[in-house]
């Protein structure tokens, strides 16, 4: 049977990433995403799709999924790979990647997104912090096969001490194997170029009508050069990166329960109706679906 414990939004409800690209899901394409009471800290994501194609996106945590089905094409790092069926994904937060058909057969992925929450319970001190995954997607049967079986079981009620403990030890699996301890010191951060720059005032100041022109002047580059540095080193537009920014902002406000009309305001929307038309290109549900879904079950990403 079907939990009774998570909020589960069918795929009427939740064209989950419905735009990541300007495309409406298809005939054969659905998705959705939900939390399990079982285990805090964990978003679930769940897809299949004949046609669709995202657009370049990121996520402010870091995910673990499996190719459950099919083949897709996966830009990440600038350049594009076919990913076959029991291909795992290992993104780090702020990894602009972009899946789409690799043919005409169709293809499906199940995905865990971890919060600071789960990353918490991982650890006691900052040691997460410095973990990077070192490869996007990895060949590794054995941990393709239990994020499937797990992923697929929390569709139903169970254990929670059972659930944790298999996301535990699969997420310690994957970490002992394919990650690496980032050196702060040796390593320049984004912070001090000039695209770091832009990103902290673009994040200060995302209410305002930001233009190129006032971006680049914080650089010294001219805006065409800019523009094109920016979206190489982050993997989107200004404009981009800026509405993600901002529906960030908003799924914050929203687990807060402020009034829509409000949160379109206080996240540097025009207005309502231009929040929920990006909203929903962005996480594929609408601003009172996530609203309602956050109230039920708590939801972040």
């Amino acid at each position: 049977m079907k939990s009774d414990t998570s909020q589960i939004l069918s795929a009427f409800e939740s064209e989950v990433q419905h735009d990541h690209g300007d495309r409406p899901l298809m005939d054969g394409d659905r998705a959705r995403i939900w939390r399990h009471a079982g285990l805090d800290g964990v978003e679930l994501f769940q897809g299949s799709y004949q046609n669709y194609e995202f657009a370049r996106h990121f996520h402010r945590v870091p995910a673990i999924g499996v190719v459950d089905r099919g083949a897709m094409s996966f830009y990440c790092r600038s350049a594009n790979h076919v990913l076959g069926r029991g291909t795992v994904l290992l993104l780090n937060p702020g990894e602009t990647h972009a899946p789409s058909p690799a043919d005409s057969l169709g293809w499906s992925f199940r995905v865990f997104y971890l919060d600071k929450t789960f990353l918490k319970s991982m650890a006691s001190d900052a040691s997460m912090q410095t973990l990077r995954f070192k490869q996007p997607f990895v060949e590794d049967r054995e941990l393709a096969s239990s994020l499937f079986r797990l992923h697929v079981a929390l569709e139903r009620d169970g254990d929670r001490l059972h659930f944790e403990s298999l996301l535990c030890s699969i997420f310690s699996r994957a970490v002992e194997r394919y990650s690496e301890s980032v050196n702060r010191d040796a390593e320049p951060e984004l912070d001090k170029t000039s695209i770091g720059t832009a990103l902290q005032y673009m994040e200060a100041n995302y209410r305002q009508n930001l233009s190129l022109a006032e971006l680049a002047a914080l650089s010294p580059y001219g805006a065409s050069h800019f523009l094109r540095m920016f979206k190489e080193i982050v993997g989107l537009t200004p404009r981009d990166y800026l509405t993600q920014f901002r529906i960030e902002m908003a799924t914050s406000l929203l687990q807060l329960g402020m009034p829509l009309v409000d949160v379109a305001y206080m996240a540097g929307f025009t207005d309502q109706s231009h929040f929920t038309k990006k909203f929903k290109r962005v996480l594929g549900v609408t601003p009172g679906q996530y609203m309602f879904m956050a109230k039920t079950s708590g939801t972040s990403r």
